[in-house]
């Protein structure tokens, strides 16, 4: 009875704690979004001020696709990475390491290593991108404008906001890319299982420019269109 109610509290931890990595590693999402953002208005700039027949303006930077594009690269790329690669080998992303989680093979209980970890790096990427696309504002994504207009399925975007959406909501153990890659989540153990305090406060400092930085594209998107904006009379 005891070692029964020992894994039921077990797998309420992992969930909990899978829920509040997700948290951490989409601050750290927003941080790389914010940097391929930031990096391409940066060089753009830099072209306007040297080039002196430009047509373009501040606007015409900050409202560009290929700005957002840009940020959505960095922050896909980011994930294949974080969840993926380094979640492969060292059997944790900097979300799940920062609250003592850790993603193991089902049979071994030991990391998956790279190849593994990748396809679950690229399975997130994929969805993500999927599901930004269903945002009813035309996000320039990056599966829209690489790939051919014949591949682009609508319907495919919801069904991703779904797969993403309903694991979170439904506080599930295992999610899509844990069945696909035969994989589960676990507690970590030992002295390294969790971030150190002092990389923890970096990784805060991150994570604050991070958000800074989206919310800094998403209000100018704002400040621009408002003037054009109409609401319905209530009355």
């Amino acid at each position: 009875m005891t070692e029964s109610t020992d894994i039921s509290t077990d797998r309420r931890a992992v969930k909990q704690l899978r829920r509040e990595a997700l948290g951490q590693d989409a601050l750290l999402f927003s941080a790389a979004f914010s940097t391929g953002a930031l990096i391409y208005f940066a060089v753009e700039i830099v072209q306007l001020a040297v080039d002196d027949s430009s047509t373009r303006d501040f606007w015409s930077v900050t409202l560009s696709d290929h700005l957002i594009l840009a940020g959505l690269i960095v922050g896909e790329l980011f994930v294949i990475v974080n969840n993926g690669l380094r979640q492969g080998i060292r059997g944790h992303s900097v979300g799940k390491h920062r609250v003592g989680i850790a993603v193991v093979d089902t049979v071994t209980g030991a990391p998956t290593g790279a190849a593994r970890g990748l396809l679950r790096g690229l399975v997130m990427a994929v969805l993500l991108d999927l599901a930004a696309a269903a945002i009813p504002i035309g996000l320039p994504t990056v599966l829209r404008r690489l790939t051919p207009d014949a591949w682009h399925v609508g319907g495919a975007a919801y069904v991703a906001l779904l797969v993403l959406v309903v694991p979170i909501l439904l506080s599930t153990d295992r999610g899509l890319a844990d069945r696909l890659t035969r994989t589960r989540v676990v507690l970590g153990v030992g002295e390294t299982a969790v971030t150190s305090e002092r990389r923890s406060r970096l990784l805060t400092v991150i994570e604050v420019l991070g958000v800074v930085g989206l919310l800094t594209v998403a209000l100018t998107y704002i400040a621009f269109f408002a003037q054009v904006l109409r609401f319905p009379d209530l009355f």
